[in-house]
């Protein structure tokens, strides 16, 4: 059992009461390199569109239904019109990164880069749209530590709402990370896009393996042979 006074003035300035907020209840990771807060480098893109005013005007548009969980792969794209689309939606561009805010444990979490399917486009409003500080860090390195196990840990007890929880970007940004140099950011980097490739061509080898398997089916019943 611990406890712990807290100033009233605290929780009214937070303007709501979660017990781990004003705890150490949550481990500090540990580094050989500073730690920093996301919000030292990062910015949110804030333009936003309602592409229902634009009603046959085809949109690239992200759900967090098009987002593969810790991958932050797409999947199941395809552009929509603008009256498919009812509410507002938030613009992204090019290195910013997609976060998904709605039960955040589902780690969701896009890079809006040339190597992937979208570098630019709109998404839903369930997103944070992070614009990466690349003087200080790379986007792709940021992604992997957003979708890391050390921010899940911390967004288990940050997030808010019962039935629909939700991360927000005030506690996002209060989130501590390992900022290494963008030397070793870059050595970190390359190695992460090399595992990334794997998974897409292992990805890929797997769902053509039905196809292959009816094709040597049909070859040994019909000709008797062995593929």
């Amino acid at each position: 059992m611990w406890i712990k006074e807290i100033e009233i003035s605290k929780i009214r300035k937070d303007g709501r009461w979660k017990v781990e907020l004003f705890t150490d209840i949550l481990e500090k990771k540990s580094s050989v390199y500073n730690m920093v807060r996301i919000g030292e480098i990062v910015n949110e893109r804030k333009e936003n569109v309602k592409p229902s005013l634009f009603k046959n005007r085809e949109f690239n548009y992200i759900g967090l239904e098009n987002i593969v969980p810790m991958t932050g792969e797409i999947t199941s794209f395809k552009p929509k019109k603008g009256e498919e689309i009812k509410s507002v939606s938030k613009i992204f561009a090019a290195n910013d990164i997609l976060y998904g805010k709605l039960r955040p444990n589902l780690n969701k979490v896009y890079l809006a880069d040339k190597s992937n399917l979208l570098s630019e486009g709109i998404c839903s409003s369930e997103f944070h749209v992070l614009i990466p500080d690349t003087k200080k860090v790379l986007p792709n390195y940021l992604r992997s530590i957003l979708s890391s196990k050390y921010i899940q840990n911390y967004v288990y007890y940050m997030q808010t709402g019962s039935a629909l929880p939700r991360l927000s970007l005030k506690d996002l940004y209060q989130i501590e990370i390992p900022l290494p140099p963008l030397s070793v950011q870059h050595e970190l980097e390359n190695k992460l896009k090399l595992q990334i490739d794997r998974i897409k061509d292992l990805r890929e080898e797997l769902n053509l393996l039905p196809k292959n398997m009816l094709i040597e089916l049909e070859e040994v019943t019909e000709k008797g042979l062995l593929i």
